[in-house]
């Protein structure tokens, strides 16, 4: 553990969202609280052992993103209903109309979500990775096991 880190147990799963509960005894950051509200990005299972990071975004970046995204999924969801109704040999009109409304939604619901939860504070914690303890145990067990098959094949000649 190098830099301060944050380990916990992932206790709830909502959408992209986790609650995690920190092992004090294993994190090196101090003056945490007992739970953490995260993005789950890497999809950790409930009851996974986790490593937490607390990520921070530039307003730049955040607006960019806040305003990008509906933008991307309307131009996205014209190009979905012109191909729907060049499929189906109907009128273009509606199709793209239906289409580009539907994900300008879409967009407009995760930009919304990622305002609330990472724009307005400038800073999220983030679960970054599973986490499996120390491996210095393992690796001893792994020395001795190769020594056991070496002594067997010697043994078998």
């Amino acid at each position: 553990m190098a830099e301060a880190e944050i380990i916990g147990y992932v206790t709830e799963r909502i959408g992209q969202r986790a609650r995690v509960r920190i092992d004090k005894n294993k994190s090196t950051k101090q003056n945490l609280p007992k739970f953490l509200d995260c993005w789950n990005a890497c999809e950790a299972k409930k009851g996974a052992q986790v490593m937490v990071e607390l990520q921070t975004l530039s307003p730049k970046k955040a607006k960019m993103t806040i305003y990008g995204i509906p933008i991307l999924s309307l131009l996205a969801g014209l190009a979905f209903g012109n191909g729907f109704a060049i499929a189906f040999g109907w009128a273009k009109m509606w199709p793209i109309i239906i289409g580009g409304v539907l994900w300008l939604l879409l967009g407009w619901n995760y930009s919304s979500d990622f305002r609330r939860d990472a724009a307005r504070k400038g800073e999220q914690y983030v679960i970054s990775g599973a986490y499996y303890g120390d491996t210095d145990v393992d690796e001893s067990k792994k020395d001795t096991g190769l020594k056991d098959a070496e002594t067997k094949k010697q043994g078998d000649e």
